[in-house]
């Protein structure tokens, strides 16, 4: 399952959905096959289709994977409370750098006083894969944001701990 992953990283989006479609035909209740479908889902855009998909692989299957897939296409329709709620739930089955971050940036949508430690349990888990993560949500949001003073933007990446890119 990682190479179709790992496919999924790179690009591959159509060979992808051709396992996904494969898995879903020889078996309409197979759990991977629509976690697959969803991702293709995500990744095209139509994440009200990818959370169809990631429901029906939760309601075959409950895994934390599932839920974290979920709250991405939460994330993607701006439901950020749906989102973290997805998130807390992939926690209860691993406490991954990923969730926390993931769960961090959700809650700092909402202005939750809670976001911090989410982001310091990502930060003991794996602290350079959570700057690396930080480094990237700050480039996808702000970086490039020209309502944003250079002044301000200075301050945000020394208080999340960034270097100038």
């Amino acid at each position: 399952m990682e190479s179709v992953l790992k496919k999924l990283s790179e690009g591959k989006v159509d060979a992808v959905r051709k396992t996904a479609s494969r898995r879903l035909k020889a078996n309409r209740d197979d759990p991977e096959g629509w976690f697959l479908m969803g991702m293709v889902s995500h990744e095209k855009g139509n994440e009200g289709y990818a959370l169809e998909c990631f429901e029906r692989a939760l309601y075959l299957k409950r895994t934390g994977k599932y839920h974290k897939a979920k709250s991405m296409s939460h994330m993607g329709l701006f439901e950020f409370e749906e989102a973290a709620s997805e998130l807390r739930k992939s926690l209860e089955f691993k406490k991954d750098v990923e969730s926390h971050f993931m769960l961090y940036i959700a809650l700092l949508f909402l202005n939750d006083v809670g976001a911090e430690k989410h982001l310091a349990a990502a930060h003991r888990i794996k602290p350079a894969k959570t700057k690396k993560m930080l480094q990237e949500f700050f480039n996808s949001f702000f970086r490039d944001d020209k309502s944003i003073p250079e002044k301000e933007k200075k301050l945000m990446m020394k208080k999340l701990g960034i270097k100038s890119a």
